[in-house]
């Protein structure tokens, strides 16, 4: 039986981080296969090439790389719009774009994405208490709030694109948790759609 969850914060050398860097990708390896129940901190570990002492060093529980996992995917969904070519319009048709990219990987990674929420939802009270990018509110999914913002705007204020960031960014997570257990992408897309052209015109 693993640890119950608590979390391991630290500065990293960039040995450590590398190492760090290693035990993530072999969570999402373990958990894309066999889901949840695959991953333990020994087969991490083992995957990683590393002790599993010095994979405690780093995580208290295999829930918290599971959860970093999922921060890692929204750090490169930020990276992707920032440094990507995105289509469409208007703010919505842009953000419509990224979603269904999404929750069509989600949808190919179905094991990997019920681990990750999975997790998520067991370590999220310790995670808000340390890290303000989790959970809901103003900007939490930056990815949104940049995707709105990233060519015109037709018209929306700052005002308007936060507000929809917030209640967007909590619809998503909900779509996400449902295309992980079984729902259709594109049923849940068309969902999306509906509430972001509601919510910005």
């Amino acid at each position: 039986m693993e640890p119950k969850s608590h979390l391991v914060r630290q500065i990293l050398s960039p040995a450590r981080a590398a190492t760090r860097e290693r035990l993530i990708d072999s969570t999402v390896s373990l958990a894309t296969e066999g889901g949840y129940d695959a991953v333990t901190i020994r087969q991490i570990a083992a995957t990683a090439g590393v002790s599993v002492p010095t994979a405690y060093q780093h995580a208290s529980s295999k829930d918290q790389l599971l959860v970093e996992a999922l921060m890692a995917l929204g750090r490169l969904s930020t990276e992707s719009v920032r440094h990507g070519t995105l289509i469409g319009e208007t703010p919505a048709d842009r953000l419509v774009m990224v979603f269904g990219r999404i929750l069509r990987e989600a949808s190919r990674k179905p094991l990997l994405y019920q681990a990750m929420y999975r997790a998520y939802v067991a370590c999220s009270p310790a995670q808000i208490a340390t890290d303000p990018t989790v959970g809901f509110g103003p900007e939490k999914a930056k990815w949104i709030g940049e995707t709105l913002r990233a060519g015109d705007t037709q018209g929306n204020t700052d005002d308007d694109i936060e507000s929809a960031s917030r209640i967007l960014s909590c619809l998503f997570l909900g779509a996400m948790v449902g295309v992980a257990a079984g729902r259709d992408a594109d049923e849940v897309l068309m969902i999306l759609e509906e509430a972001t052209r509601k919510l910005l015109p």
